[in-house]
């Protein structure tokens, strides 16, 4: 693949931090563009702030675009950012998906309306595979949020290693969260310039995910620690 401009899809966690790896090895990325979603009358809320996310960007030194969707809005909120970015010069994303050949459909079709390309490096790959890499490439990603139906509160917090993945293949839910069993928050990479020093908050209940208030830490809370 040529050096040209595209975009990643982001979701500042484990699934985009490996996405976008495979993407800077193949070409450039101009950008990360992320869905910050209106869940109020659905299951999934967002997980952390766009302060996170952009503290991500900030190490990637990669700029974050972030727009506003819901679900039942959000093939035509993103077919209308695309049109807006192609006056970048950008060409194509690359998108998080392993094993979703629905939400592959929608995604490459609504690029193709756009005259734009659709990557999925990821794709109909083994998970164990991919999470080994992940591992042993030095990426560190922290559970931050769990659905009660598949999985405890008592993973919060936990790094995405291989004693919690053990855990969670005994629970028999999907190891790489791609049917939104978990959510992780990318906080170091091979690619980031020093690694983010996460706050943990409160946990709470939202919308059946048991979720933590996550921040980044100020210079001085690093400091005192």
């Amino acid at each position: 693949m040529k050096k040209r401009n595209y975009f990643c899809l982001w979701s500042g966690g484990h699934d985009s931090g490996l996405t976008l790896y495979h993407a800077l090895k193949k070409t450039d990325v101009l950008c990360l563009i992320t869905a910050m979603q209106d869940y109020s009358n659905q299951l999934k809320p967002n997980f952390f702030s766009p302060a996170v996310l952009r503290a991500q960007s900030d190490q990637l030194n990669i700029p974050l675009l972030i727009y506003n969707s819901d679900t039942e809005n959000y093939t035509e909120s993103f077919a209308k950012t695309l049109s807006n970015i192609k006056k970048h010069d950008l060409i194509g994303g690359f998108f998080p998906l392993i094993n979703q050949p629905d939400q592959k459909n929608i995604l490459t079709e609504i690029c193709q309306l756009e005259k734009m390309e659709a990557h999925f490096p990821l794709e109909n790959k083994e998970k164990e595979a991919l999470l080994s890499e992940f591992i042993e490439l030095g990426f560190k990603a922290k559970i931050i949020a769990v659905n009660e139906r598949f999985l405890t509160r008592d993973l919060l917090n936990r790094d995405l290693d291989k004693e919690t993945l053990s855990e969670i293949r005994s629970r028999k839910v999907d190891l790489f969260g791609e049917n939104s069993e978990f959510q992780t928050i990318l906080y170091e990479a091979p690619y980031f310039k020093q690694p983010l020093q996460i706050k943990e908050g409160d946990i709470n209940l939202k919308n059946g995910y048991w979720v933590v208030d996550v921040s980044i830490a100020t210079k001085l809370e690093t400091t005192q620690k």
